[in-house]
């Protein structure tokens, strides 16, 4: 008898029948990023009444997926569609999915998001803090086993078309590394990562000289970077200190025209205590190819 590997996707089929056992729910799935169409989409699903789920685009921000995914944080609704009123349009998998009742959390690795894991219920419920704890502790499961087989499937040509098409992931990868728990880098939107190579040794040059004066000026300040898509054609760079971020006026200006090659624009703000830098991008103008353009028909389909 020949011993067959269990895949990858048997593996988690059987994580989402147990937490449809164990919670007692009528629906369960996990959206993932799929790095080949640049996007979210529901992959798998427990107690679906048919596959049109697969067909879902998630938008960041929008739906139930695309707010957990921006907020990193578990996102309950108890009663749909009464409980949304105008976004209800937002949440197309409890539209057709027939729930009345959803909670979701994030799928995360390393503070990494790779997706987002879902329950819900077909009649009206209330998920308490118990039923979410065990959500996140499949959560936890799924992310480790997901992240372990990919790494098992990666050759040494995947990772050297990666390394050469990535600056940017590696940049960030790095700086992380040096920075531990004083830098968290949100990315939303990893279609920056399809920049040209130019663009992103740009954009890593504005990143270093931020990082310099926010880690320099202050030995326990904490930075955030959130990379999201702001509209169909333009993402959106925030950069939140926990501290005021000393610019004299001609290092904004270097800055600034850092920003200003790259087709930018940039915006500081004080708030409090904090110092919140806003840049904002054309993808259309970043990209090395056309491909923003066909993945964005596809969405709007």
């Amino acid at each position: 008898m020949t011993n067959q590997k269990v895949g990858l996707k048997e593996i988690l089929e059987l994580k989402l029948q147990s937490l449809v056992s164990e919670l007692k729910v009528d629906f369960s799935a996990i959206a993932f990023y799929d790095p080949l169409n640049l996007e979210f989409r529901w992959r798998l699903a427990i107690g679906s009444l048919n596959n049109r789920y697969t067909s879902i685009v998630v938008r960041s921000g929008k739906g139930i997926c695309g707010r957990t995914l921006k907020t990193k944080r578990e996102f309950i609704i108890t009663n749909f569609p009464e409980e949304l009123q105008d976004e209800s349009l937002e949440f197309p998998i409890l539209i057709i999915e027939e729930l009345k009742s959803a909670a979701s959390v994030p799928l995360l690795f390393h503070s990494q998001l790779i997706g987002v894991l879902l329950i819900g219920q077909r009649t009206r419920r209330r998920f308490d803090t118990i039923e979410i704890e065990a959500m996140k502790y499949a959560a936890d499961e799924i992310s480790s086993l997901y992240m372990l087989e990919r790494e098992a499937e990666r050759t040494p040509t995947d990772e050297k078309k990666e390394t050469k098409k990535s600056s940017l992931s590696r940049y960030f990868v790095e700086e992380r590394s040096k920075w531990g728990d004083k830098l968290e880098i949100i990315l939303l939107d990893q279609r920056i990562t399809l920049l040209s190579e130019e663009a992103q040794q740009s954009l890593i040059s504005i990143f270093n000289l931020l990082f310099e004066r926010a880690f320099g000026a202050e030995n326990n300040s904490k930075v955030k970077v959130i990379i999201e898509l702001k509209s169909e054609q333009q993402f959106a760079i925030q950069i939140k200190t926990d501290h005021i971020l000393e610019l004299p006026e001609e290092v904004f200006s270097v800055l600034a025209d850092e920003v200003r090659k790259i087709n930018g624009s940039i915006e500081m703000v004080f708030d409090n205590k904090r110092t919140i830098l806003s840049m904002n991008f054309f993808l259309s103008l970043l990209l090395r190819d056309q491909l923003w353009n066909t993945i964005q028909e596809s969405s709007n389909r």
